[in-house]
């Protein structure tokens, strides 16, 4: 069991297991599983990091009152591999089953990926034992939503305002970085259909048509293929980042919508001193925007930095 998983199965064993409840938690924490380096390690030249996080993952989850502690839950975008014997893929499966497990038990545990994010959402479904991705390409462009016929039936869009829906439906403000995506033949193939609610598509650049947001039927478990957090916290120039104000407002809606259902879970650290430990504000971000890379800060990790901490 590698490191970031250790630190999360610990979290969840000093969580008490309080069933949701009207009560809210005004103080959520959500973790944000890190992934490996290998897509990025030629941003730092001779140094070298076992693992990272998207600045702008943190920052949207903070705009929206939460705080962020580095290692799970939140499954960020990106790119790296599946497998369920390492890294990415296989935390996430372990994730994703304990979580499941304190869901149907009643605690109310929400998931959110982006992207890779949403993909190892499904794979983690399938036990990790198959990764049904198939290949379709949108890089470097903001769309709007097609939404499906029933998708006001969904937690994700029920409750949104009609202005947000009428801006993700006519306005190109949801950016697409992805070389892989979910499709509704694939979750058909793998009976999946009955567990998810697909909320919206879109299409690729050669016309073929991908899920673009979907949530589990039964839980509180969420996937977006878009990347709402690059809206409001990346600008390299030349990539398409929609920056509008209209583009800023949905990206704070889905931020909002996350972590309000975070709010639902009462669970807490055991003690003061310990949760402080673990934030993310015990790390520094890196400024990475000079170079020619996506992201405009980088958080990275050695495993010795999580080996200091008690969760460990």
């Amino acid at each position: 069991m590698n490191t970031f998983l250790r630190t999360f199965v610990y979290i969840f064993s000093i969580a008490s297991p309080v069933l949701a409840t009207e009560v809210k938690n005004d103080r959520p924490i959500i973790g944000v599983l890190s992934q490996e380096t290998f897509i990025v390690a030629s941003y730092f030249l001779n140094e070298t990091y076992d693992s990272f996080i998207a600045s702008s993952n943190v920052k949207f989850l903070e705009s929206a009152g939460a705080r962020v502690l580095p290692i799970c839950l939140f499954f960020p975008g990106g790119g790296t591999y599946f497998n369920e014997t390492g890294g990415y893929g296989e935390a996430a499966n372990k994730l994703y089953q304990i979580a499941l497990e304190y869901n149907t038990k009643g605690v109310y545990y929400p998931i959110w990926g982006t992207c890779l994010g949403m993909q190892v959402i499904i794979f983690a479904a399938l036990k990790g034992k198959r990764d049904i991705r198939v290949g379709c390409y949108l890089v470097k462009e903001a769309k709007s939503l097609d939404f499906t016929e029933d998708y006001k039936n969904s937690r994700l869009y029920g409750d949104a305002s009609s202005e947000v829906i009428s801006i993700l439906e006519k306005e190109n403000c949801t950016y697409n970085l992805h070389r892989f995506c979910l499709t509704k033949q694939v979750l058909k193939d793998n009976n999946m259909l009955d567990f998810w609610k697909i909320s919206s598509t879109n299409k690729d650049v050669n016309g073929f048509e991908f899920i673009s947001s979907m949530e589990h039927k039964d839980y509180p478990i969420y996937g977006v293929q878009f990347h709402p957090e690059k809206n409001s916290f990346e600008f390299k120039k030349d990539s398409g980042f929609p920056h509008s104000f209209n583009s800023i407002k949905v990206a704070q809606y889905f931020a909002n919508f996350f972590v309000n259902e975070c709010k639902k879970n009462v669970n807490s650290f055991s003690n003061d001193a310990l949760e402080a430990k673990e934030l993310i504000f015990n790390f520094n971000p890196k400024y990475t925007g000079i170079n020619d890379t996506y992201y405009e800060q980088l958080y990275v990790f050695l495993k010795k930095d999580f080996e200091k901490h008690q969760l460990l």
